[in-house]
């Protein structure tokens, strides 16, 4: 007979972190975060060994390492070997995502819905020219757009420079 795996338990909490890393300086702040995050979920589990997902050592470490959050929400996953994975509440385990992309795979797609569509081709501009050179045509626009504003908006005349009384 086949041996049945130990049923999982999961739990969520809500880890108050500012209490534990407002005692460290100021740089080991995260890091401080981490260990509180492992020290709670050991404490309240009784697991020995304690893992942290990687979407929740991103989550801690986002502001980096002077400014974790204050609290945080995690999911603990206990077996009956001792051991707990802590991620977050809406993060997919590994077996979810095995049978997520199993059942991809099965599914068959269409040939219409393949998404691989011919490109189509924008219909290119009369004005645009298409041996020119980047830059040169970034130049012959700044021309036009100057030459189109010239005619525009109030003229100022130029003052006559004073020359100083003696």
């Amino acid at each position: 007979m086949a041996k049945k795996e130990a049923p999982i338990e999961e739990k969520v909490y809500n880890i108050p972190l500012r209490s534990e890393w407002i005692a460290v300086g100021r740089v080991a702040r995260t890091k401080k975060a981490v260990s509180a995050v492992k020290s709670f979920i050991s404490r309240h589990t009784r697991a020995q060994n304690v893992m942290i997902s990687e979407e929740l050592n991103r989550t801690l470490w986002s502001s980096g390492a002077k400014k974790p959050p204050g609290k945080i929400k995690v999911k603990a996953s206990i077996d009956k070997t001792g051991r707990a994975i802590v991620r977050m509440p809406g993060e997919i385990t590994l077996e979810e995502e095995k049978k997520r992309i199993l059942s991809k795979k099965d599914e068959k797609p269409d040939k219409e819905g393949t998404g691989q569509d011919k490109k189509e081709e924008k219909p290119k501009e009369a004005g645009a020219k298409e041996d020119a050179k980047p830059e040169a045509v970034a130049k012959e626009g700044a021309e036009e757009a100057r030459e189109a504003t010239a005619g525009k908006g109030p003229e100022k005349e130029a003052k006559p420079v004073q020359e100083e009384k003696k």
